[in-house]
């Protein structure tokens, strides 16, 4: 038997309580994509009544900060917690404080919710993460993750006009009803299914030794690729829609022709991920992920017309898909089972670090290159990085030990 079987139950019973759980595991990155992407359409009347388009920016983007400080110690709380009641102590969190923004009215208070619901976030995504790690192992749990991608890149699609059908009913304010809505219903899913697939092992609490098995350099290198990813991921949603308006294309029809192919590029090739691993190994598969997408990158800079920037941007997406399931899959399996919980959050906060650093990465390049010559030197720079994920060959480890907690 496996070091890594030997951790775990025996493969849960497929009844509904299964599927309850299933559905919980393949939420966490559509909490995500929904913290992030329900907001954009109330902008406007959002700024109106906190005092301006800063303010209604600043709210909206200190989730953001939630999801990067919530990640550093979700795995910590995790493990200390058992999964079943991290998972619940998450969507109640994300389901407070996202409903909170119906009531409330000022800046700072709106801002504060938001950041706790970027906690919440970021908290229920590391449980999700870690409860498929306990449960699936090899290509079933690859298969898992690339549809935690997927659901990430539908709810942005679907994100925008959920958002727009809701607020012609009940007003602005109910976006923030939308979190608290679909907080309970992963909420109840979680009641009902989690402790099905289970068991004492995974919810036992527990301190891990933080010398055994030198987790934090086994890590450190995947928490630097997936910062990069991070950065990479929002190039079509952060850049690409200054370069439509200089080639004349900028109306928001337009973009969202454009970014919707690359969301639905980057769902179709994350759903593929695990056919392509198996078939081509992970490393060729992730290589051959970021060199299409990092040339749909290259071509965003130099097409013009909605056409050939959607083809572009279709290619970004489908790299997209490939290059950030690898980066989790990857993360997981390298790491021993008493620490998936860690390697779980600390991938979402690096993951979320990159995306925030993304404007100031992009601003040096453009500032160095122009806009359109920058697409060319951050998808040269990024297939750079990612070689050493081809040369590097890592040594395996002891399995770090688990002491007791108190009792």
């Amino acid at each position: 038997m496996s070091e890594e079987s030997a951790t775990r139950n025996a493969e849960p019973r497929k009844d509904w309580r299964f599927w309850c759980a299933y559905a919980v595991m393949v939420a966490p990155n559509a909490a995500v994509g929904l913290t992030l992407a329900a907001m954009p359409p109330i902008l406007p009347e959002l700024a109106q009544r906190v005092g301006g388009e800063r303010s209604a920016q600043l709210i909206t983007s200190v989730a953001g900060f939630g999801m990067i400080v919530g990640g550093l110690f979700s795995g910590r709380l995790l493990e200390w917690a058992g999964i079943r009641a991290f998972t619940v102590l998450s969507l109640l969190l994300y389901g407070l404080f996202g409903g909170a923004g119906w009531f409330l009215s000022s800046a700072a208070s709106m801002g504060v919710s938001r950041f706790l619901l970027g906690i919440g976030g970021v908290f229920f995504s590391t449980a999700a993460l870690a409860l498929t790690a306990a449960t699936f192992t090899g290509e079933a749990r690859s298969r898992v993750i690339g549809l935690q991608q997927a659901t990430s890149q539908v709810v942005n699609v679907c994100a925008v006009f959920i958002v727009g059908a809701l607020v012609s009913i009940t007003g602005w304010r109910g976006v923030f009803l939308l979190y608290a809505a679909f907080a309970l219903l992963l909420l109840l899913l979680a009641l009902a299914g989690v402790r099905s697939v289970v068991g004492p092992a995974a919810e036992a609490t527990g301190t891990v030794s933080s010398r055994a098995g030198g987790f934090g350099w086994l890590i450190a290198p995947v928490c630097a690729l997936t910062t990069l990813m991070g950065i990479l991921t929002v190039i079509p949603m952060a850049q690409l829609p200054f370069a439509l308006a200089a080639n004349g294309q900028g109306s928001a029809q337009q973009v969202s022709i454009v970014l919707g192919a690359n969301f639905v590029l980057a769902a179709l090739s994350a759903m593929s991920y695990t056919r392509m691993k198996t078939r081509f190994g992970k490393r060729a598969t992730f290589m051959a992920g970021l060199a299409i997408g990092m040339a749909g990158v290259a071509l965003m800079g130099v097409v013009s017309g909605l056409l050939p920037e959607c083809a572009a941007a279709g290619l970004a997406g489908f790299g997209t898909g490939i290059y950030n399931t690898y980066v989790f899959d990857h993360g997981v399996e390298i790491s021993p089972p008493v620490y998936h919980a860690r390697a779980a959050g600390l991938l979402f906060a690096f993951m979320f670090f990159g995306a925030a650093i993304n404007p100031l990465v992009a601003g040096v390049f453009e500032q160095l290159m122009g806009l359109h010559r920058a697409f060319g030197v951050m998808a040269l720079f990024a297939l750079l990085c990612g070689l050493p994920v081809i040369l590097y060959r890592r040594q395996p480890r002891p399995a770090p030990s688990v002491s007791p907690g108190p009792s």
